[in-house]
């Protein structure tokens, strides 16, 4: 099975650069820009994805209520949310909502790696 990853972040230069990251370790990525993409993305392709990303600022819904959305379809998936800003607040309502790791923006891609291979299975 392939193993693929959900990427909700609205700078489509920066998700770009996630997914061809990830492309070197045969992990095919669904990049969405806003939550309502998200939920289109999961709801056609929701058994595929194994592990989500969630910029917590987003159009429309933010990433944390995107990520509690889809996690009462999927209550398995494991979600991480990467944000820039340093609010305390909003890292505990994510971890509140059963998110696995903050990311804190800027942050090297060779981490990104590492942190996604920690939470997929590696039998795929």
């Amino acid at each position: 099975m392939t193993r693929r990853i959900l990427i909700v972040e609205d700078d489509p230069d920066f998700a770009y650069s996630l997914e061809l990251a990830l492309q070197i370790s045969d992990i095919q990525c669904l990049l969405a820009g806003s939550a309502e993409e998200a939920y289109q993305i999961f709801d056609a392709d929701c058994d595929q994805v194994e592990l989500a990303f969630f910029d917590i600022k987003l159009p429309g819904d933010d990433g944390i209520s995107c990520f509690e959305k889809i996690a009462r379809t999927r209550p398995d998936l494991t979600g991480i949310v990467m944000t820039g800003f340093r609010d305390e607040a909003l890292q505990q309502r994510a971890r509140d909502a059963g998110a696995v790791e903050i990311l804190l923006k800027p942050f090297r891609l060779k981490h990104f790696i590492t942190l996604t291979k920690q939470y997929i299975s590696t039998d795929g």
